[in-house]
């Protein structure tokens, strides 16, 4: 036992610090660490062990063929490469663009360092606004996105949630295909999920014990989490499992972690796939188009670059696009496949005119609801070069601490401003305590221009605090993903359009004033919380608590919660508005399919992790059904 841990601690320490540390002076060390904070760490394979169970690398030759082709090892991609790998007899190429993944990585509370590096994370900018993101580095947010085996289930706060039943319940209505439904989609959140969490009474009605994804407590709980749960049953809402039969109330989080580690999609799909003949992986493999015959519109392969070289690789049945709802849209219109104007615009050939990078979504947050105490106790940032200090103690030893969580996030609640009777919510809040609050490493992750940093995160806050983030559920604003050039190395331009529609501001301050008062009940008023006013130079024109001021604020502090999806979106065939049909397959091309989050026709009432998920263990059925395809074992049943 104390070989693993020694080796876990070396390679924790050896990661952090990108070479051998034993040899340096503790000055030297501390420089390695602000080396770290601003990004400057490089995830390279002669860093650390990686994990044994990863899948081995390999690089095909041109023309070399599968059967199927998938793109993307993230939170869906995964999934759908492990399963069509379970028939053996069929061979399935996975592309992925990013590198191997590190038991680093899977240290939660290491979270906010893991958005500095460029080896691992997309680090896309949305385009600079006048109307959102206005306290943020050139009025631009930033959108992290995994480069990496498991994708953005390595750099997510690994939330579980699924969302309300009228959330796929709406699917079918777009689709007309009923197989969406909440009632046969359970089968599938279900079937994913290792369900192991003690903070609630589980019903086997609703959660399996089996399945792929660990989804289990976080260890550490602060004493505001307990209040945040007190103060919502003051205000009449139940403690409750959320990924129950009901959504509506309050709870601690529910997380893709097991003992204290983050479990990602690589970890729970991909690990135990090691050793499959028929499937195969290239790496650090950025795909640059998919090759369609622009006759007969049909997909029969992929061209990628894998360090400077050019390969094209053939799909005799599929090509599967898992690469996100940034990429994968992008990857679509450098294939010929979109917006026919814009494509011409970029002289791109046009394949299929489709509304490809449309309808755009994702939960935007308010950032500025902070809240001090009479506590003194003040965060203290781990020592990660010293196995002495506690919080590494705590989880080197014993996968418990604050080391566990990610930002120290810890409890979420789903209300209805409109009261607790109310069937679904409209308001999402997350809970986090004071080491979210202090830690200027989440202020730079999320793109906060330095004053803003200073003033909001590092400054006059001398005691314990505690914040929350709310965010409208199913927000009516949409944006748009374009090309900026034909070139796929350059990032695409990202337009969100948050705050555009005046509903998402009425509904933004209602929740607004719903934590306002909430921050008043006796639970968190037992530590004399009050809320701490940022200052907010432009909206400070405006009366403190008017709506003209929280739209302000609002516009200021524009946090993405990270659920961008909607770019491919899915519905009926004829309905002009929709790229792919009910069974995900790319409407007007034959033997392409997308499957991720960008196939979402309306944002989930929740994080998109686990619908995504559960999307790819659908679709993986309807294609071996599709084809024919047998499994010779029992390996697909819960």
């Amino acid at each position: 036992m104390r070989s693993v841990l020694l080796f876990f601690l070396v390679s924790f320490m050896t990661f952090c610090l990108g070479s051998c540390i034993f040899y340096r002076e503790e000055e030297k060390l501390r420089q390695d660490l602000i080396s770290l904070s601003q990004g400057r760490l490089l995830f390279k394979d002669n860093v650390t062990t990686p994990y044994e169970d990863e899948l081995e690398d390999m690089t095909p030759g041109n023309g070399w063929e599968y059967d199927f082709i998938v793109v993307g090892a993230g939170s869906a991609g995964s999934v759908v490469a492990s399963r069509l790998s379970e028939i053996k007899d069929v061979t399935v190429l996975l592309i992925e663009a990013g590198s191997k993944e590190y038991p680093i990585m899977d240290v939660p509370g290491i979270m906010p360092y893991l958005q500095y590096s460029d080896e691992i994370n997309w680090k896309y900018k949305t385009e600079p606004s006048s109307s959102y993101c206005l306290g943020f580095t050139d009025s631009r947010c930033s959108w992290a996105r995994g480069k990496v085996m498991g994708g953005s289930s390595v750099l997510n706060g690994n939330v579980a949630t699924r969302g309300s039943k009228q959330d796929y319940d709406d699917w079918a209505n777009f689709t007309g295909d009923q197989s969406w439904s909440y009632d046969r989609m359970l089968k599938y959140l279900k079937k994913l999920e290792n369900f192991d969490v003690k903070s609630v009474n589980s019903d086997r009605d609703y959660h399996n014990y089996g399945g792929p994804l660990p989804i289990s407590d976080v260890p550490y709980h602060s004493k505001f989490g307990r209040a945040f749960l007190d103060a919502g049953v003051e205000m009449g809402y139940p403690i409750l499992d959320y990924n129950g039969p009901k959504q509506i109330g309050f709870s601690l989080f529910q997380t893709t972690t097991k003992n204290g580690e983050r479990w990602s999609t690589n970890r729970a799909y991909l690990h135990p796939a090691k050793g499959r003949k028929n499937l195969f992986l290239t790496r650090n493999s950025i795909v640059n188009k998919v090759l369609i015959n622009k006759d007969t519109k049909t997909a029969h392969g992929v061209q990628f670059t894998k360090f400077d070289r050019n390969y094209a690789v053939r799909a005799r049945k599929e090509v599967i696009l898992s690469a996100g709802a940034i990429n994968s849209p992008q990857i679509l219109m450098l294939s010929g496949v979109g917006p026919a104007w814009h494509l011409r615009d970029m002289d791109i050939d046009v394949i299929q005119n489709a509304p490809v990078g449309e309808n755009l979504m994702d939960h935007a947050a308010y950032g500025g609801l902070l809240f001090q105490t009479n506590d003194s106790a003040t965060y203290k940032p781990p020592d990660l070069f010293s196995p002495q200090d506690p919080a590494v103690e705590d989880y080197l030893h014993y996968r418990r601490g604050t080391l566990t969580s990610t930002e120290n996030l810890e409890a979420l609640a789903f209300v209805n401003v409109d009261g607790p009777t109310k069937a679904d919510p409209n308001i999402e809040l997350v809970l986090g305590n004071s080491k979210g609050v202090k830690d200027p490493a989440f202020g730079r992750a999320i793109g906060l221009s330095p004053e803003n940093t200073k003033e909001l995160l590092e400054d006059n806050i001398k005691s314990s605090a505690w914040n929350v983030l709310p965010f409208v559920l199913q927000p009516k604003s949409r944006g748009k993903i374009l090309l900026r050039s034909k070139d796929p190395r350059q990032k695409p331009k990202i337009y969100p359009n948050y705050l555009n529609e005046p509903d998402d501001i009425k509904w933004n301050i209602k929740a607004i004033r719903f934590v306002l008062k909430l921050s008043k009940t006796t639970a968190f008023q037992r530590f004399g919380s009050t809320f701490h006013r940022i200052p907010l130079r432009e909206c400070d024109y405006h009366p403190f608590d008017s709506d003209e001021y929280w739209e302000c604020a609002l516009r200021t502090y524009t946090y993405t919660v990270w659920h961008y999806c909607g770019t491919c979106r899915m519905g009926a065939e004829d309905d002009p508005e929709s790229v792919v049909n009910s069974k995900l397959q790319v409407i007007g091309v034959k033997n392409l399919r997308v499957v991720d989050a960008s196939i979402l026709p309306r944002i989930v009432r929740g994080h998109t992790h686990i619908p995504a998920v559960a999307i790819a263990e659908k679709i993986t059925d309807v294609i071996k059904q599709e084809w024919n395809l047998s499994n010779l074992d029992d390996m697909l049943k819960c």
